[in-house]
């Protein structure tokens, strides 16, 4: 007599699973998870890059600093003080009540390009301010910013630094036209500019930075006789002609 093995019905009826099913069903319950993970670290390194690059500030001062450039208003007087003992010393700006420029250099420190939109004496919020009626002190901005490359000639013109490419390791020079914020001065009374601000802009995201003056600026406090808060006339100092 043959003996024959017998197999319990499944309920509703149909085949008992083969080997290659299983799998599929193995593979199916691991594939919701795997892809959901991924789906997360890929959300994740977006997320890192994007706050990255809306913190990415690699623009610094670039160790040239003085007065004049080509093209741009010398000014009067403007040289280092305090320079004794191998000291860094300032630069001194003397009162003066026509146009001068400041000469500086930025350099792009970081491994990526970025692009220059402005540079400004005055940080966002004195901006902000200016465009609400309140005057800048004790400089302002007296013309164009322009840029040229670290060897320039003295005859060669420079640029607007508005959509200047700086690329890595790659540092300009750039004049900054300005005019002290008041015709008259205190004599006793002494101010320090910190630094001038660099609108750069990488990706999608534009910051602005601080780049501190390397000497210091040095220059008495400007005043303007007629405007509001002023001093009393007598301590301050006009130039001859000038009514206090």
């Amino acid at each position: 007599m043959a003996i024959t093995e017998s197999h319990p019905a499944r309920p509703g009826g149909g085949d008992p699973p083969t080997e290659q099913t299983s799998v599929s069903r193995r593979r199916s319950r691991w594939r919701g998870p795997v892809v959901l993970g991924l789906g997360a670290l890929l959300t994740a390194a977006v997320v890192v890059l994007a706050v990255l690059a809306g913190t990415y500030q690699p623009v610094q001062f670039g160790g040239e600093s003085g007065a004049g450039f080509p093209g741009l208003p010398t000014g009067t007087g403007i040289h280092f003080v305090n320079t004794f003992g191998g000291q860094q010393g300032e630069l001194y700006v003397p009162p003066q009540a026509g146009i001068f420029t400041l000469k500086v250099s930025v350099y792009n420190t970081g491994p990526e390009t970025v692009t220059i939109e402005a540079i400004s004496i005055l940080s966002p919020q004195e901006q902000a301010s200016e465009a609400q009626g309140t005057s800048p002190w004790p400089l302002t901005p007296a013309g164009q910013v322009l840029w040229l490359p670290m060897s320039y000639r003295p005859d060669q013109a420079g640029n607007s630094v508005v959509g200047l490419s700086l690329t890595p390791g790659q540092d300009v020079v750039v004049g900054i036209p300005l005019r002290m914020s008041g015709i008259c001065y205190d004599p006793s009374g002494w101010t320090i500019p910190a630094a001038f601000y660099v609108k750069e802009r990488f990706g999608f995201f534009t910051h602005w930075v601080t780049v501190p003056f390397q000497p210091s600026l040095i220059m008495h406090e400007p005043s303007d006789p007629g405007g509001p808060g002023a001093e009393p006339a007598r301590d301050i100092v006009c130039p001859a002609g000038t009514t206090k």
